[in-house]
């Protein structure tokens, strides 16, 4: 049975991404509480390395903050997709490269106070450079980097999405 139909978890709102459901927890007095959950189907985020070592970012305008934030190729894996699937899928849509070899460095909850997100870090190699299949509401730029330039952005608080600092961070203490 998938938490979909689960009576014990009514689902509140079915979204194209995700599902919001309400979920009853029993507190350390006995009391009974509510909470309301997003069940997310998982996602990927790519940290995609060219073969001098710079990074592939993307400037991606999101309209839920009201910024473009500088970010890593990412996206919502579908109902029943491998992530390396995905991975493979969003590096092409989003950045137009497609990568000889992905491999998962790591796996990570968004947000797990809210939500049930599992997302899969791949480091992307051996990249090829093709047109991008961007959906027709995506504005995203490629943004080529260097590790320094990457180092100073996140200092000066330039890089603010939080996939992004957890795969450039992942990177940048490997070394």
């Amino acid at each position: 049975m998938s938490r979909d139909d689960d009576p014990t978890e009514p689902m509140l709102l079915k979204g194209a991404r995700f599902n919001v459901h309400r979920m009853t927890l029993t507190g350390d007095d006995g009391r009974l509480y509510q909470r309301e959950v997003i069940r997310h189907p998982g996602a990927v985020v790519l940290l995609p390395i060219l073969e001098d070592g710079r990074v592939v970012l993307i400037e991606n305008t999101r309209p839920t903050v009201g910024e473009t934030l500088l970010e890593l190729p990412a996206g919502t894996r579908e109902s029943g997709e491998e992530a390396v699937v995905t991975a493979s899928r969003e590096l092409i849509e989003e950045t137009g490269y497609r990568a000889g070899k992905l491999e998962l460095i790591h796996e990570f909850y968004s947000a797990p106070g809210i939500c049930d997100e599992l997302m899969h870090l791949y480091r992307a190699t051996e990249l090829v450079a093709g047109d991008p299949d961007r959906e027709a509401t995506e504005s995203i730029v490629n943004r080529i980097a260097t590790r320094d330039e990457i180092k100073a952005w996140i200092a000066s608080g330039k890089i603010r999405d939080a996939k992004t600092l957890v795969g450039l961070y992942a990177w940048l203490s490997a070394d």
